[in-house]
Order: C-alpha cells, then sequence, then structure tokens
C-alpha cells in the first residue's frame, strides 16, 4: 500500500495543505468544549458577567475559522481527487497502449473497462478521502483525549480506555474483509465483462431472438455482485453492532459517575459538560475512522488491481539502445526458422518458416483458415515476437529496431475494417494526423472510396458511429485501404483485405492497389486465389508450414494444394451462375 502513496508525491504542495487544513479543523474542534467549560465555570458558576462577551467572541472566532478552513479542505479535497483519477486512469491507459498482442489474446474487454472505472474510482478516494480523513479523525482522537486527560485524569481513562479498545477491534475487523472484497472486485468485473459482450454482438443476439437467454445471463451476474455486497455488509454489521455500543454505553458511565462527581463537589459541572463533549468528539472519531477501514478494505483491493495492471510485464518493446532503421527502407523481408506458438496456446501456430520476401516484391499467402497466414505477417510488425528464428527486415532483426519507427514504415488493412467514431477524414489520416485535406482525398481515390464519401451529408467530415456503423463493409474495407496508402509506407500488407467488397469494386481496387504496390513490399492474404494470381511469388501454407511456393503458374503446372483450390473456386463459380441463370423463355 506504501506504493499507492507515490500517486501523491506529484501533489505533495496541496497534500500538506489539506493535511493542515485538517490539524486545524481538529484543533478548533477542542477549542469549543474548552470555552463552553469556561462558560459554565467562570461566567455562570462565579457570576463574571464580563467574560461572556470575549467568550462568545471566541466561540464566533473559532467557527468563522473552522467555515474558512472546512471550505479550503473540501474545495482542495475535490481538486485533489480529480488530479489524482486523472493521474492513475491516464497511467493505466498508457500501459494499455504498449500491452502486446498477447495480453489481449487473454484479457475481456469489460474488465478491462472495469479497472479504468470502478477501480480507478476506489483509488481515488482512499488517496483523497479516506486517506487525508483518517488522519482527520485520528488527530481528533490525539486531541480529544489529551484535552479529556488535561481535565480529569479518573474520567479520561474511564472514557478513552474503551473507545480507544473499540477502534483497535475495528481496524482488527475490517482485515476480514480484505478477501471478500477481492472476491467482489471480481465479481464485477465479470458482470462488466459480460455487459461489454452483449453490447459488443447485440446484433447477433438480436438476430438469434436470444434476448431473454442473455438478460437471464447478465441478471445471474447483477444477483452475484449483489450477494457479495450483502455478505460485506452482513460482516461489517456484525463487528460493529458490537464495537460501536461500546461508545454509547461509555457516555451513560461518564454521566452517572461524572453527575455523582459533581454532586460531591469532587467536579465541577463545567469540566463534566467538557469531558461530554470531548468524549462526543472522540467517540464520533472512532466512529469515523472505523467507518474509514471498511471503506480502506474495499479500496485498498482496487489499488492492488490496478497496480497489477500497471506491473504487467511488456515484452514487445523498443530495445535500450535501438539500430537506426535503414533510410532509405528498401522492404527486404527475410523470415529465418522461425516457429512460433501462442501463449494461450500448446500448439504451434507457425513451424520452422523460411522465405524471403525481395525489396519491392509482392507476396501472396494462401491457405485454409488457421494455417498461419495472419499470424506470420503479425511478426514482421512485432505485434508477437518468434518463439524461435528470426524476422529481419533489410537484413536487421526486428527485436533490434525502434518498434514505432518500424511500424511507422508498415501500412496494414486487417480483414476486420476498425474504424473509430470520429469523421471520415480523421479516420483516413489515423497513421498521418496533419496530413492535409488534399493527401486524404488523393488516398480516398486510390482506395475508390472518394466518390461514396462526396454523397454523404457531409462529405469527409461525416461523423461515423462506433466501429463504423452506417457504412457498408465494402465501405469501412475502402476508406481502411485509404489509411493505410496515406501512410506512404515502405511494406504494404493486405490481410484479406478484398473479403467485404464486391466484384466490381474488387476489380477496382485491384487496379488501385496495383498502382500503390509498385515500388513496395507488399503481402497480400485472400482466400479468393484470383486475388493473388498476379503476385511475384506465392506461398501456399498448411499447419504452420510453407508447403508450395512460386509463381502463379508454376503452382498451377505442379497440381498441388494450390492448383486444387483454384479449380474448386472456380467450379463453385460456375456452378452458382449455372444456379441463378434465368431460364430462357419457351
Amino acid at each position: 500500500m506504501l506504493r499507492l502513496l507515490t500517486f501523491l508525491v506529484p501533489h505533495r504542495k496541496l497534500v500538506a495543505a489539506l493535511v493542515l487544513a485538517n490539524f486545524a479543523l481538529s484543533g478548533l474542534l477542542i477549542v469549543t468544549p474548552l470555552v463552553i467549560k469556561a462558560i459554565v465555570d467562570d461566567v455562570i458558576g462565579g457570576q463574571q458577567m464580563h467574560l461572556l462577551l470575549p467568550y462568545l467572541g471566541l466561540l464566533f472566532g473559532v467557527t468563522v475559522l473552522r467555515s474558512a478552513a472546512g471550505y479550503f479542505y473540501t474545495y482542495g479535497q475535490n481538486e485533489l481527487g480529480q488530479l489524482l483519477m486523472t493521474d492513475v486512469r491516464t497511467a493505466l491507459y498508457r500501459k494499455l497502449l504498449v500491452l502486446p498482442y498477447s495480453f489481449y489474446d487473454r484479457e475481456q474487454t469489460g474488465r478491462l473497462i472495469s479497472r479504468l472505472s470502478s477501480d480507478v474510482e476506489s483509488t481515488r478516494l482512499f488517496l483523497s478521502q479516506i486517506l487525508i480523513e483518517s488522519f482527520s479523525h485520528a488527530t481528533t482522537i490525539v486531541l480529544a483525549t489529551a484535552a479529556m486527560f488535561a481535565q480529569d485524569l479518573g474520567l479520561a481513562l474511564l472514557v478513552a480506555g474503551p473507545l480507544i479498545a473499540s477502534g483497535v477491534g475495528m481496524y482488527l475487523a475490517h482485515h476480514r474483509l480484505s478477501a471478500p472484497w477481492a472476491e467482489q472486485h471480481e465479481r464485477f468485473a465479470r458482470m462488466s465483462a459480460k455487459l461489454q459482450d452483449i453490447l459488443a454482438g447485440i446484433k447477433v443476439v438480436k438476430a438469434f431472438a436470444q434476448e431473454p437467454q442473455e438478460a437471464r445471463k447478465f441478471m445471474a451476474a447483477v444477483a452475484d455482485v449483489r450477494a457479495g455486497s450483502l455478505l460485506i455488509g452482513d460482516l461489517w454489521n456484525r463487528s460493529w453492532s458490537v464495537l460501536g455500543s461500546i461508545g454509547r454505553f461509555v457516555q451513560l458511565l461518564l454521566i452517572g459517575v461524572g453527575g455523582y462527581g459533581v454532586m460531591n463537589g469532587a467536579l465541577s459541572l463545567g469540566t463534566l459538560v467538557a469531558m461530554i463533549s470531548l468524549s462526543l468528539l472522540l467517540l464520533n472519531a472512532v466512529n469515523a475512522l472505523g467507518t474509514q477501514l471498511n471503506a480502506f478494505s474495499q479500496t485498498a483491493t482496487a489499488a492492488v488491481r490496478v497496480f497489477e495492471l500497471l506491473d504487467e510485464p511488456v515484452p514487445i518493446k523498443s530495445p535500450a539502445q535501438p539500430q537506426p532503421l535503414p533510410r532509405p527502407l528498401r522492404g527486404e523481408i527475410r523470415f529465418e526458422s522461425v516457429s512460433f506458438r501462442y501463449p494461450t496456446s500448446t500448439g504451434w501456430a507457425l513451424h520452422d518458416v523460411t522465405l524471403h520476401i525481395p525489396a519491392g516484391s509482392s507476396l501472396a499467402l494462401v491457405g485454409a483458415t488457421g494455417s498461419g497466414k495472419s499470424t506470420l505477417v503479425q511478426l514482421i510488425g512485432r505485434f508477437y515476437d518468434p518463439t524461435a528464428g528470426r524476422v529481419l527486415i533489410d537484413g536487421h532483426d526486428v527485436r533490434t529496431l525502434d518498434l514505432a519507427e518500424l511500424r511507422r514504415q508498415i501500412g496494414v488493412v486487417m480483414q476486420d475494417a476498425l474504424l473509430f467514431s470520429t469523421t471520415i477524414a480523421e479516420n483516413i489520416a489515423f497513421g498521418r494526423p496533419d496530413a492535409p485535406r488534399e493527401a486524404i482525398e488523393r488516398a480516398a481515390r486510390l482506395a475508390q472510396a472518394h466518390e461514396f464519401i462526396t454523397k454523404l451529408p457531409q462529405g469527409y467530415d461525416t461523423l461515423i458511429g462506433e466501429r463504423g456503423v452506417g457504412l457498408s463493409g465494402g465501405q469501412r474495407q475502402r476508406i481502411a485501404i485509404a489509411r493505410a496508402i496515406l501512410l506512404d509506407p515502405r511494406i504494404l500488407i493486405l490481410d484479406d483485405a478484398m473479403s467485404a467488397v464486391d466484384a466490381e469494386t474488387e476489380k477496382l481496387l485491384q487496379a488501385a492497389i496495383g498502382a500503390v504496390m509498385r515500388g513496395r513490399t507488399t503481402i497480400l492474404i485472400a482466400h479468393r486465389l484470383s486475388t493473388v494470381e498476379q503476385a511475384d511469388q506465392i506461398a501456399v501454407l498448411h499447419q504452420g508450414r510453407i508447403v508450395e511456393l512460386g509463381t502463379h503458374e508454376a503452382l498451377m503446372r505442379s497440381s498441388g494444394y494450390y492448383r486444387r483450390v483454384l479449380d474448386m473456386q472456380r467450379m463453385s463459380a460456375a456452378e452458382a451462375m449455372s444456379e441463378y441463370a434465368i431460364p430462357s423463355p419457351a
């Protein structure tokens, strides 16, 4: 938990000011019972009426100072909370940006959102409220106890001993809640993950009429959260019902013993009034501190989860002293005995792949789903590192290059064209935010997207929905291709980029991409082999191995996998045309 305090270091001046304000509030709180004692004993008991106005003036001054200090404390506490929440959330967000693909392969988006929302809020509460207010309550306990001992030793022992003992009991009780709170945060994360899954797949849910079933699943997760909250509340209330009652019995004992002392002349009435007031302050501070301990159990668990994410290792990052990227980059790519296995899998995705892609040439990767095509190209930009072997660009192992510089030289168009909830122009310029509008439009024309963009209500300034909702699959894909073209990369990767376009658009895109490919190293992944026929070389993958390599003409002569798949695709196309042919009139 001490590590959590590092978030306070950048704001130490504000923290120090809040601590002083708290100390002032606690000190002024103790002054009031002492002044009331003087009024009771000196003004009322001693009939010294000339002291009444000074004492009332003193109480008025204390009230004004407490109001001023309270305002500053409340304002400063809110400011500190917002600053801390920004710092923690920014640190987590930056961490998420640098974590590798392998982390997201095993983590659910909903659980990560829970970390950035509820866990960050809990951390803010701990640092800006619970921690500082606990100091305030502890200061009040110390000052009130000291003031009580200064007034009457016997009554102070009678009151302070049981109340402080109850506070210690609350401190011990809160330790029992650490494990239940950890389980509760896990339940909340599962509920958030379930909600995110439902929202992300809402169209599938509706298409299969599974709303009632998904509602039952989510309600089950909500019920788990509710049950966890009730369990924690019950555990705390059991301790509180016993420990919290001690103070009320002590008050009764104080009034009885103190009243008897006043009637016997052993104690002044003002002292008894002061002791009762101080004991109330002490009781409230002890109870408030006990309540903060319960909240401490909740927020401490959230803080642990925050640091679990911040401590997540980043295996893929730029080396401490990266080799300079060749200028200009030629784009020659070599795979040397590359094998790869996903951390979440026991099987090999790639096995002993050796491949040479000359600079400026084109390579097509074909093979069945799961054969390793996408995995192979992901190693080029170091989205993963090989389990064995090396990937080289212009003779340099990609692991020795600066990661950002490397990826800026690679343009990627994935099968699932992900667009952001912003304008079309900003989506195209995602890799080059400072690109002028002329360059954006030129890239869109090359990607055959300019015509449909200009027909939209605001053209390039049209806002699109989440993940490109409102555009067809082909339109999203063309915007993604324009985004890659604008980057002007030396290496272009098209991961089944034609899958969501119609035959006519595919022909237009092939011509456009053909122009863009000139002088660049290009890797195409496609299931429709007609897309890859013009590639300089074609690699056929099967179960993570390259089983065929050559030009289209050479592979067609070999009667291997490539030839069989192409024949089947042509046969399927012919059958489809005959099935949907319009019969001639009789």
